[in-house]
């Protein structure tokens, strides 16, 4: 199978939901304890933003061993979910305030997420 043929199957399987998205981030190795204290104590407004956007039981895995974030969260329209996160007015701040734990990706930006495609779901 070529890269075609893959990523053509992954935009067309029917496991694919519009409702649940999977990303990565990547944090710098040192600053782990930093970022996860940080995440004990996430802002309210960013909380409310978040819910008010539609985004439901997310949740941030992390393997330590080399700083990749695993997210996970569901929406009712996951595009339209983080359309509406990007458009909060708290959304900027909080960035900014996480954008120093993380990792440069391969277009050198610190904090993008990998989107990963879902190619299987038993629910």
């Amino acid at each position: 199978m070529t890269a075609p043929d893959l990523a053509r199957l992954l935009e067309t399987t029917e496991a694919r939901s519009a409702g649940r998205c999977c990303f990565l981030l990547h944090v710098r190795p040192e600053k782990l304890p930093e970022y996860v204290e940080a995440h004990q104590h996430v802002w309210e407004e960013m909380r409310e933003a978040l819910t008010a956007a539609g985004w439901r039981n997310y949740s941030l895995f992390l393997r330590a061993e080399d700083g990749l974030v695993v997210g996970y969260f569901e929406a009712d329209e996951v595009d339209a979910a983080q359309e509406a996160i990007g458009r909060a007015d708290v959304a900027p701040r909080w960035e900014a305030a996480m954008a120093e734990y993380f990792a440069p990706g391969p277009d050198g930006a610190a904090g993008e997420k990998e989107i990963l495609p879902q190619y299987f779901y038993l629910p």
